[in-house]
């Protein structure tokens, strides 16, 4: 695909020689993902949380972009910890586990920077004192606009794509070989989007229930991905006996969490209405 959108230099500057310098596809669309979650995020927090902390839209506004950078920088860790330990055989020894800090060659998984980003959440949260439930359910659309955005430069890059497919794949220059993959990378912007769509929708609702609009991204998003693992399936490893990846068994596992978690909310509020009603 596109791997490099741009490229300056070589040129010469006061006798030196600089560059070349490219402008990675990956690398800006996800600057355009967490710009655009980040700072639609912060609107809402102004709007929202503001009121409820006792602080300005201006505070709140500016204290949401520094949340973002912890955030940033716990799911990067988490996303290369999450990579490293699914392919953790291609670091052996003392120089392979070397190779395991080099974040700059590539190697990350969503669902490891994802779980990065909510420790670093929960943690900047209680420190500031605001509701956890209702912030992780403001972000909880947002999440899914930023992946959306992410899998267009995974599809730029040539990287995450599916299994060989004679008929309806296409070949990705620089990839592991040069045969035509499904280009499931297309599959997950499309779901990501339509999800971002339904759930901001659905927040005018579920925002009233702590905690349960994150729990419907959780439940939805996991069964896109489960359901799209089966086309990217690595026939060589298995994870947790059944299942075709790791990534597979944690959207498993997160769709069972986030219903049994809609269930709770759900039946909580719904104890409390005859209460609020006397």
């Amino acid at each position: 695909m596109y791997p490099r959108l741009l490229t300056l230099g070589p040129f010469h500057l006061w006798d030196h020689l600089l560059g070349p310098f490219y402008l990675y596809s990956y690398g800006l669309c996800m600057a355009l993902a967490l710009g655009f979650s980040i700072y639609l995020y912060a609107r809402d927090t102004g709007k929202y949380i503001a009121p409820k902390v006792g602080i300005s839209y201006e505070q709140a506004f500016q204290k949401t972009f520094d949340l973002g950078v912890w955030v940033i920088i716990s799911s990067i860790i988490g996303a290369r910890i999450f990579y490293v330990w699914e392919n953790h055989d291609q670091f052996t020894g003392l120089n392979g586990w070397s190779e395991a800090f080099k974040i700059w060659e590539g190697g990350l998984v969503f669902y490891g920077g994802l779980f990065g980003a909510v420790v670093a959440g929960i943690v900047w949260l209680l420190r500031e004192k605001w509701p956890a439930g209702y912030a992780f359910d403001l972000v909880a659309p947002y999440i899914l606009l930023g992946h959306s955005i992410g899998r267009v430069g995974c599809f730029l890059n040539g990287c995450c794509y599916g299994n060989v497919d004679e008929h309806y794949g296409m070949v990705f220059p620089g990839g592991e070989d040069q045969l035509p993959h499904l280009p499931t990378q297309l599959w997950e912007m499309g779901g990501d989007f339509t999800l971002f769509l339904i759930l901001l929708w659905a927040r005018k609702w579920t925002i009233r229930y702590p905690w349960l609009t994150i729990s419907l991204y959780g439940f939805t998003y996991g069964i896109l991905r489960f359901v799209i693992e089966f086309w990217r399936r690595d026939w060589n490893k298995h994870y947790l006996i059944v299942f075709n990846s790791a990534s597979q068994a944690v959207s498993g596992i997160l769709v069972v969490v986030s219903f049994a978690a809609i269930c709770l909310i759900l039946l909580e509020n719904r104890k409390l209405k005859p209460a609020e009603n006397k």
